[in-house]
């Protein structure tokens, strides 16, 4: 059985039309049917305590503890307005019992979960509505507006004003201004055009609010009789009852003639005598919005729903008689106590679901939401388990009738966002209007004198004209301005190639022995293919500086001509070409003693100081990279203003650190012109350029430098390798120039890796005919054809040249590393027979071994006996071979057993068991054991040079305490220190041969393993320690038998 409660009130005549208990139990009945329907909670019944709280806070409150502690119901439906809701909806959280509201419980405060953790509610709060103003005013630009209302018992109107200034006080809507508010007191007609009269001075736009229909109707009355029903004005009607433009039906007659989904229009005057002023509310009401909960419902018939409730009152569980010829009708909210009524139902079907014992546990219970049909339409919840709003904004239509033309949903962050449904306002919501959408502010302002003045009768004629004749002379100081700026950034342009001289700071360079003086960048080389600048020296031709940190290379001009605005063009274009295979170009320093164009630096220098370079290994390949890089350089410059070259020698050539070619010494004609050149730097010429000395230089010409060029880089020699040639470099001049039927070309070697087509090219670059030649992109496509894969970058190709080196250099170093682990583990075993394997690991890591205390070990000692004697019969290296024989079978035995040997001296052993590895009792029995095993070897022991004689040994054992540590450096050594020590070795000595000697500590401590048989020896005098009893160890449960009869002294 499920006992729920429900606080309502039946006496209090203000709310009574809207929840009131006669008009609004009758709900419970139908809505518990539609439970049975849906199967819901079937294997319980419901037994319903009502208390009629009237909206009191007090009375709520007290209600709420009596339902919960003497009527024990398992939920609470209401109370029906927010200020009764918050009491008892604390009482209900400090209990844990689910309570539901609905009615007019639009509080936002009851949304606060942290509060009201049992809490749940079928009305969506009124902060939503405020949310939903704020967009509205957004989406039609009006940011003013005036606030008027009307607070009843019901306290809707009240808490949506704090909910509204919460609202306006958000960042987002700080430009929303409420410039006018007001509480009305009543709702008569003088005081109301008084209220009115004040807030048309200061706003267009009104938001009102009425908890009472019949107040709303006399408001808009009076807006009529102020004439403040103009298009001008809108007023925006906010509610949370889902009725818009309606109200409800007081009379069931009422409600089959005028209703529309068991509503009234408000402008209907439903009193006994109607005061026939429902056409002047109506004319009023066609200049309102009305923003409200979307009534949409799919619980069938409203009004036939709403006929029904009133009836099933009389029935189970109340059993309510209805006073007679009153034709009642249903609350305004009657359908959200159905609502109320079904989501307890539902949430408490989901948590019995899980868990039974749940039943009561009202925070557990109101997590377990769930979207369902209502009465009051589709209810649904957001992720904070609040009612999900659909907020819905009508007008009036040419027929009076309320259309929906917008709405305002929100997402799962609960942030508002306008969706209108047309797409002209003009043809929809503002159609009654004329198409005109008010304003916030009237354009003549709110007391009608801020008009605009007609452009006609005002001065603006003359100001056109005046402006006119300004604009013109606008223009020609326009004119004049952008030839003076155009001028004035040219001369901003020639600052930027203009490197002043003192800019440019001299390095110091290093003492590197002769100096190359042909290049722009030779020098010595380090063990690197790099230069540094700090590497090289000034010549006759090149200069090294630094400029803005970096460095750079400045090419000397012994020339001196006065440059004209061609040069500085020519400047400031060359300053802007940039490829990959072209050097920067940085400026020109025309105040330096000599003219100096300034050039990138490139740390590999020219390709002439590559081709010194023996250490550098360059396959055909590489060669062929660095022909590419030269061909799309010139390529470059021939589609660029320059044109050609001119200059292209192996000396222009540079190399950066990423092996690219670049291109340098390009453009700067006249200059060049004006310069006489040495023969050698002509060595590249083209034959008719030496012939015509005025020609600066073509693209043939260009092509016939790139062939000499590729000669020097197949045979690594400088163009025509002059060191082993006849003539000079001025008669080559002259042969060249010359020409003939024999020409004078270099001589190209290392043609066995190259493709023979590849000779011919470049024979075809350095002919004689200028029409031979081929184009510099015919050249890269010929390439292209002959080297397969010649696309590739170089650096790639060099990174795997490393790697295949780098490969080979692994296997080695993989081999050399198993060799050195062989050897390194022979060394550890060398080294674990010097000391124990624990000291020897912290001496491997370098960590320092300290000495070290054992509270109890067991030493042994043993010595052959009359080993002397044994000896003296024996050659040195047989004795040798003896000691060896005899500790090699014991070595093993010891192998057997948690014992560290620590060593050998001549004939004597010395062992200990308990370190440094610390083995609790048994140090005794490991000693026992290996004795044991040390005297039975014994017994098969022979001597092969002396077959006739055995070996006897005398063992001495003594249980104590000791001290260990290594010491020494060059042969440490792992030693025991400690009077235990000596007396063990004082029990070898007064030992006989084969027997075991043990002191009374070592007694004492093997008598803890009773499988060891021992016998007193009777008191010994023990040299340097006195009278002393011992033991013979004389064997062990299930072992040969250690001697045939006991030894007596």
């Amino acid at each position: 059985m499920l006992h729920i409660g429900l606080l309502i009130p039946l006496d209090n005549p203000d709310i009574d039309r809207e929840t009131g208990f006669a008009r609004s139990a009758g709900s419970i009945p139908i809505a518990v049917d539609d439970i049975r329907r849906d199967h819901f909670l079937d294997d319980y019944n419901f037994t319903f305590h009502v208390m009629h709280d009237e909206c009191d806070e007090a009375k709520a409150a007290g209600y709420a503890v009596e339902l919960i502690t003497e009527k024990k119901v398992h939920a609470i439906l209401g109370p029906t307005c927010s200020a009764a809701a918050i009491s008892a909806g604390l009482v209900a959280s400090f209990y844990n019992v689910p309570i539901i509201f609905w009615g007019m419980v639009t509080a936002s405060v009851l949304s606060e979960k942290e509060r009201f953790p049992t809490a749940s509610n079928v009305v969506t709060d009124s902060l939503e509505l405020a949310k939903a103003f704020a967009e509205v005013m957004k989406a039609y630009k009006w940011d003013r507006f005036a606030f008027i209302y009307m607070i009843s018992s019901r306290g809707k109107c009240k808490f949506l004003r704090d909910d509204l200034n919460t609202v306006l006080d958000h960042v987002e809507n700080s430009d929303l201004t409420n410039t006018y508010s007001k509480r009305l007191d009543n709702s008569s007609g003088s005081y109301v055009r008084q209220v009115l009269d004040a807030a048309r001075d200061k706003a267009r736009i009104f938001a009102v609010c009425f908890d009472v229909d019949d107040d709303r109707r006399n408001f808009f009355l009076e807006v009529n009789a102020m004439k403040m029903d103009s298009v001008d004005f809108v007023y925006i009607m906010l509610d949370t009852r889902a009725y818009g433009f309606g109200q409800r039906v007081l009379k069931v007659e009422a409600m089959d003639k005028t209703s529309v989904q068991g509503v009234a229009p408000f402008w209907i005057d439903q009193s006994d005598k109607p005061d026939g002023k429902d056409q002047d509310a109506l004319k009023a009401a066609r200049r309102a919005l009305s923003l409200d909960f979307d009534p949409t419902t799919t619980a069938g018939d409203v009004a036939g729903f709403q006929l029904r409730l009133v009836k099933k009152i009389e029935g189970w569980p109340f059993y309510y008689k209805l006073p007679e010829n009153q034709n009642m009708t249903a609350s305004v909210y009657a359908r959200y106590l159905y609502d109320a009524m079904y989501l307890y139902a539902v949430e408490l079907n989901r948590t019995l679901a899980k868990d039974t014992n749940l039943i009561r546990n009202g925070s557990a219970i109101a997590k377990n939401y769930a979207d369902f049909p209502g009465a009051s339409g589709e209810v649904m919840f957001n992720s904070r388990g609040l009612r999900d709003p659909l907020i819905i904004l009508k007008a009036l239509n040419d027929s009076d009738y309320p259309v929906k033309y917008a709405s305002v949903r929100y997402n799962k962050n609960m942030n508002a966002t306008f969706y209108p449904d047309y797409s002209d306002d003009r043809s929809t919501i503002w159609k009654t209007r004329g198409g005109y959408r008010p304003l916030a502010v009237p354009v003549c302002g709110f007391d009608g004198t801020r008009c605009p003045v007609d452009p006609m009768k005002s001065p603006l004629v003359i100001a056109g004209i005046i402006a006119g004749i300004l604009l013109f002379i606008f223009a020609v100081l326009s004119v004049i301005y952008v030839i003076w700026a155009k001028k004035k950034e040219e001369e901003r342009l020639n600052e930027l190639w203009k490197i002043p001289y003192r800019e440019l700071q001299k390095h110091e360079p290093k003492k590197t022995g002769s100096q190359s003086s042909r290049s722009l960048q030779s020098g010595v080389l380090s063990i690197s293919t790099k230069l540094t600048i700090e590497t090289q020296s000034e010549s006759e031709y090149f200069a090294l500086y630094y400029h803005d940190r970096e460095p750079v290379v400045a090419a000397k001009h012994h020339v001196r001509i006065a440059l004209s605005r061609n040069e500085h063009r020519e400047m400031r274009k060359l300053r802007a070409l940039d490829h990959s295979n072209v050097n920067k170009f940085l400026g020109f320093s025309v105040d330096a003693p000599i003219y100096m164009s300034i050039w990138k630096y490139c740390s590999r220098g020219s390709l002439q100081d590559i081709f010194q370079r023996e250490s550098i290994t360059m396959d055909s390949f590489f060669m062929y990279s660095l022909m590419r890089d030269i061909l799309h350089g010139l390529s470059y410059i021939h589609k660029s203003f320059l044109e050609y070259h001119g200059n292209l020698t192996s000396d222009t050539c540079l190399v950066d650190d990423r092996w690219q070619v670049k291109i340098s010494d390009y453009g700067l004609h006249r200059v060049r012109m004006a310069e006489r050149l040495p023969a050698k730097k002509l060595l590249w010429t083209a034959p008719e350029l030496l012939r015509d000395d005025t020609i600066p230089g073509t693209k043939a010409g260009d092509v016939y430098s790139f062939a000499i060029i590729c000669s020097e880089i197949m045979s690594r020699k400088p163009a025509y390798d002059l060191d082993t040639r006849a003539e000079s470099d001025e008669e080559i001049i002259y042969l060249v120039k010359r020409g003939g039927s024999l020409l004078c070309r270099p001589t190209i070697t290392n043609i066995m890796d190259f493709n023979p087509a590849f000779i011919h090219l470049i024979r075809d670059c350095w002919s004689e005919s200028i029409k031979e030649r081929p184009a510099v992109d015919q050249i890269i496509k010929l390439m292209k054809s002959i080297v397969p894969g010649s696309n590739v970058n170089l650096m790639d190709h060099v990174f795997r040249m490393l790697e295949s080196y780098a490969d080979s250099l692994e296997q080695e170093v993989e081999v050399r590393t198993k060799e050195l682990e062989s050897e390194k583990k022979k060394s550890d075993l060398l080294l674990y027979r010097m000391m124990p394997k624990q000291i020897a690991e912290k001496l491997k890591m370098g960590a320092s071994v300290e000495p070290e205390s054992f509270e109890s070990v067991t030493v042994f000692f043993s010595d052959v006996v009359s080993f002397t004697t044994l000896a003296s019969r024996c050659t040195p290296l047989q004795v040798v071979d003896l000691l060896n024989r005899l500790y090699t079978t014991f070595d093993q035995i010891i192998d057997e057993h948690d014992v560290y040997k620590v060593e050998t001296i001549g004939d004597g052993y010395l062992c200990v068991s308990g370190l440094p590895h610390r083995n609790g009792d048994r140090h005794i029995k490991e000693i026992a054991d290996m004795s044991l095993g040390f005297i039975t070897s014994l017994r098969t022991f022979r001597i092969p040079h002396i077959p006739s004689e055995t070996v006897q040994i005398r063992v001495g054992v003594h249980t104590g305490s000791v001290v260990a540590g290594v010491v020494g450096l060059t042969m440490p050594r792992y030693c025991l220190f400690g009077d235990t020590v000596n007396t063990a070795s004082r029990m070898e000595s007064n030992s006989k041969p084969n027997q075991i000697h043990l002191s009374a500590e070592a007694n004492r401590a093997i008598q803890r393993f009773p499988e060891y048989s021992t016998e007193s020896r009777g008191d010994v005098i023990i040299k340097g320690k006195g009278v002393m009893e011992t033991f013979w160890l004389t064997g062990k449960t299930g072992a040969a038998p250690l001697r045939p009869a006991l030894v007596t002294d």
